[in-house]
């Protein structure tokens, strides 16, 4: 298979804009300044600034995940993809064309394949009982956006099957907790599916107010311990640690 070349722009926490073969995809929108105790590290985004936006894919109902605000700021007409569960709330919200999958199902947005793969994380109490998932997208170069999540069941059905993997690798604050990948799981994953190259997420973004003048290191260095554990666990693959608002062609 000839594979195309992927742009990306870490936009910082789970937001990661994508373009490949002509079609342009954001993962997990979030532009706000900060989120109850937690404040925003690295540039606030310029959602202008970002284009049309084709495709959005949103992994699960938390509000640093699914944020109306940041939405309702996301530029063109962009298809959403949601899911099971979490569609009527967005509909209200937002609007637009709005598509639920559950794990295992398979939609197209422009020629591209979407298949919601499972994710292993927690519902907030009094949520929509969505699951919470991540997204292989199948295209020339196939991308896995895992979303937010620990080890799940099912995870060797990657293997093979993924180029790229977007994977988390911390949390919000300074300790990992449950249903969350960190450095060293996250590249022991990365090894167990086999992807050619990958790019950590969900860190250096979000941080409790102020905590971050005592206690850098959860804030400022997961992404280049997931980098050094790769090159141990999975020596093979390429590994691109882009600080939030950074951009990379892979």
């Amino acid at each position: 298979m000839e594979h195309v070349a992927v742009d990306l722009q870490f936009v910082g926490h789970a937001t990661v804009l994508i373009e490949v073969a002509g079609i342009r995809i954001l993962t997990d929108p979030f532009f706000r300044n900060g989120l109850g105790p937690l404040e925003r590290h690295g540039p606030l985004p310029d959602p202008d600034a970002l284009g049309d936006i084709d495709l959005i894919l949103i992994s699960h109902g938390h509000p640093d995940h699914l944020d109306p605000l940041s939405l309702a700021m996301v530029p063109g007409r962009p298809t959403i993809v949601v899911p099971g569960g979490l569609g009527p709330a967005v509909r209200r919200s937002v609007g637009g064309n709005v598509v639920e999958l559950v794990a295992g199902e398979r939609g197209s947005v422009g020629g591209l394949a979407i298949e919601a793969v499972p994710a292993r994380h927690w519902i907030t109490p009094g949520a929509p009982r969505a699951r919470p998932q991540g997204y292989l997208v199948d295209g020339a170069t196939r991308i896995w956006f895992a979303g937010d999540t620990g080890r799940f069941p099912g995870i060797a059905d990657l293997a093979g099957r993924v180029d790229l993997a977007l994977l988390p690798v911390w949390t919000w604050g300074p300790h990992l907790g449950p249903g969350h990948l960190g450095p060293r799981s996250a590249a022991e994953v990365l090894a167990q599916i086999g992807a050619r190259a990958a790019v950590p997420m969900h860190w250096g973004t979000l941080y409790p107010r102020r905590l971050d003048r005592l206690w850098r290191g959860p804030l400022q260095g997961p992404g280049e311990r997931f980098a050094a554990h790769a090159a141990a666990i999975a020596p093979n693959a390429t590994i691109r640690v882009l600080r939030p608002g950074e951009s990379a062609t892979i």
